[in-house]
């Protein structure tokens, strides 16, 4: 076969012996061979479909015009190939989905086809991703056929995460064709460059190789019409330096369903939204279900928020947070280690996620845990989701998206924040992801809980596309969505609340003692609003107010001592700790400036607001849109003495004062109690608390 060089002189030696025994030898030189140095081809490329965005399979075809050298001893054989080098165009992607059910081959049994091997008993039926078929192979009739193997990530020859395989066979003729070839995305675009070297020295007249199509097609299709270019080159063992190019053109002409194609600009952005507890009940600790997905025509997702219904909580006592070191390791582990050893403790566990990739109604999907993280973009406290990226053979790292949560202070309702999340990524490993669904399952037992109101409500998303170009942040866009969400059965949860009032310190005629207030919830629903009324014969000391804190101020978390008048605390079972804080009088578009709790604990603020005015003669404070969150108990004292707000008209140790106080429930049910004004007296007795019991209205 022409292997040798062109343009350089064949050497030719011919010996002979005699059968009497002498020998002779004679040498000459062969003209060196012209017309060798480059093969011929015709190549061709064409897809599967015609429609943007889709599966597809590829058909390769490449005809090597020998002039008739292999049959006619008049033609010109070219030499064989010796490196052939695809560049198929931009936007023509590995399916990510491939990877669902495909098993791989390795170098050991590429190393065990023979030309006698039966199918299977080398690389398996299950790494086949396409055919192979060799015509004309030194003249026979006779084709080689075979198959196209993906090879073991990283486990190959060329140690990459896409190699792979080709074997074509004729047992009959005792020929074999084996050769590895190595696919190299581009790590931006995912653009596909296929190499394959030191080809067999066979001279053939048609090869054609096919990608399988399907549900677990290979390939992906361009996202918009158009004609796209797939390039060859290819060298012979002649001249293995010199190279031929030759181009394919093939086009896109519809869209992903067959109608019309693209229009110019950003594609559309319509994500679904699906959200619910899996208990209605009110109240009620169960699991919680989020699902978010886009269409195979939308834009990609780079970004997702959530902002959830008031009164849906987590309860974080007991629970770890995942150290910022486990996470930061996390991003630089591989899948498999990740599978093998999660990153974040289980002690931080809440859940865990599934991520959907790929186009059409088969999907690989790969797993991942959701953990309670700590402060995060200025949030006291982020939730993040560590995904194993390994989608059947292909491990493609761990993707880890982290997100601050935001507890907003006045209605404790709970939200995802995008502006201070990391972003989706959009390619792995030179694999475009192509997200297409997003499930989240908060599970932890006992975490969340949820609200006690059943007024209609509603889980709202927001996520972000990735605009015309996927590839540049700059044109990211941003759609919304909405769920529904409602519990049931509000009105058999009950509601029986306690308030407690207390006088200590300066508690005589004129004196300016110490108040302390008790709420505690008892059984049912949590608390909406309240109003408590002092008895008539206690007033405001208007002379001891000093400062006032103003509302951009308190926003700055800059009030000045002067302006704090007493201290609160929450006790919640959603927290460890208390909720504490001072309590303040903050600027107000009333006549008497507002009695305001701010509290923190564990990073949480919670800002409790009372309105005060009077109300038949006596002191009212009105506590309104309260947080739909349970609490033990809420305990509010005002310092007595040079700071009390409140002086005494007569002597609580002698006169049986009552106040007022009227409750509304978050599940819109009333109780009304007339709590008696209790204080420590002279020689330790107490004052006694009696009257009328608390009455309960809906």
């Amino acid at each position: 076969m022409p292997t040798t060089p062109c343009g350089v002189p064949l050497p030719f030696t011919a010996a002979a012996t005699s059968w009497a025994g002498s020998s002779s030898q004679a040498t000459t030189t062969i003209p060196s061979l012209t017309n060798c140095n480059k093969p011929l081809t015709i190549p061709k490329v064409q897809l599967m479909t015609e429609k943007a965005a889709s599966r597809t399979g590829l058909a390769f075809n490449l005809d090597v015009n020998d002039g008739g050298g292999i049959t006619n001893p008049a033609g010109v054989a070219r030499p064989p190939i010796k490196t052939g080098i695809a560049s198929l165009p931009e936007g023509l992607t590995i399916n990510p989905s491939l990877g669902a059910g495909l098993d791989t081959c390795s170098e050991a049994e590429f190393a065990r086809e023979t030309q006698a091997t039966e199918p299977g008993s080398g690389c398996p039926p299950t790494s086949k991703i396409g055919k192979v078929i060799a015509e004309g192979v030194l003249g026979l009739a006779e084709p080689l056929q075979g198959g196209l193997y993906l090879a073991t990530p990283h486990a190959n020859p060329f140690g990459t995460l896409l190699a792979v395989y080709m074997v074509a066979r004729s047992p009959r003729r005792g020929l074999i064709l084996k050769s590895e070839g190595k696919l190299e995305p581009d790590p931006r675009t995912g653009r596909l460059v296929a190499t394959f070297d030191d080809l067999p020295r066979l001279l053939y007249t048609h090869f054609s190789l096919s990608l399988r199509e399907g549900q677990r097609s290979t390939l992906l299709s361009p996202p918009t019409c158009g004609s796209y270019f797939a390039g060859l080159d290819i060298s012979s063992w002649a001249q293995p330096s010199v190279f031929t190019h030759d181009v394919s053109v093939f086009g896109i002409d519809h869209g992903i369903d067959g109608g019309p194609c693209p229009s110019g600009g950003a594609p559309p952005f319509h994500p679904g939204l699906l959200a619910g507890s899996i208990s209605p009940a009110p109240g009620a600790y169960t699991p919680f279900f989020l699902q978010m997905t886009r269409g195979d025509s939308e834009q990609e997702i780079t970004s997702y928020s959530a902002s959830f219904p008031p009164g849906l909580l987590g309860k974080i006592a007991g629970v770890a947070t995942c150290p910022d070191e486990a996470i930061a390791a996390a991003a630089h582990r591989s899948g498999a280690e990740e599978q093998a050893s999660p990153s974040c403790p289980g002690s931080s566990s809440i859940g865990h996620t599934m991520a959907g990739f790929g186009t059409g109604g088969t999907l690989a999907w790969a797993p991942g845990g959701l953990y309670l993280a700590g402060p995060y973009h200025g949030s006291p406290l982020s939730v993040v989701a560590v995904d194993a990226a390994t989608i059947g053979p292909f491990d493609l790292g761990t993707v880890v998206v982290r997100q601050a949560v935001r507890v907003d202070p006045r209605s404790a309702q709970v939200s995802l924040d995008a502006a201070g999340s990391d972003p989706i990524p959009h390619i792995l490993g030179g694999i475009p992801l192509h997200l297409r669904d997003i499930r989240v399952y908060v599970d932890r037992p006992g975490f969340m809980v949820n609200p006690t109101s059943c007024d209609p409500m509603q889980v709202s998303s927001r996520l972000g596309g990735a605009g015309a170009d996927p590839f540049d942040a700059g044109d990211d866009v941003g759609a919304d969505s909405s769920q529904r969400y409602q519990v049931i059965g509000c009105s058999a949860l009950g509601f029986r609340p306690a308030l407690t009032l207390r006088l200590s310190g300066s508690v005589r005629h004129a004196g300016h003692p110490k108040l302390t207030a008790v709420y505690k919830p008892g059984r049912g629903a949590n608390l909406q609003a309240v109003s408590v009324t002092l008895p008539p014969s206690v007033f405001l000391a208007q002379e001891h107010i000093d400062e006032v804190c103003t509302r951009v101020q308190f926003r700055a978390g800059n009030c000045p001592p002067g302006s704090v008048y007493g201290k609160a605390k929450a006790v919640t079972p959603l927290l460890e700790t208390p909720l504490e804080g001072s309590v303040y009088l903050r600027s107000s578009k009333n006549t008497i400036p507002d009695l305001v709790a701010d509290l923190h604990g564990r990073g949480i603020e919670i800002e409790v607001p009372g309105r005060i005015d009077t109300s038949r003669g006596g002191i009212r404070a009105n506590f309104e849109s309260l947080p739909d969150a349970p609490v033990t108990s809420f305990t509010m004292t005002l310092f007595g003495g040079k700071r009390g707000l409140i002086t005494n008209a007569g002597n609580p140790c002698h006169d049986r004062r009552r106040g007022n106080a009227r409750f509304i429930a978050q599940s819109n049910l009333t109780a009304v109690t007339h709590p008696r004004m209790l204080a420590k007296c002279k020689g330790g007795r107490k004052s006694k608390q009696g009257g009328k019991k608390g009455r309960r209205r809906k």
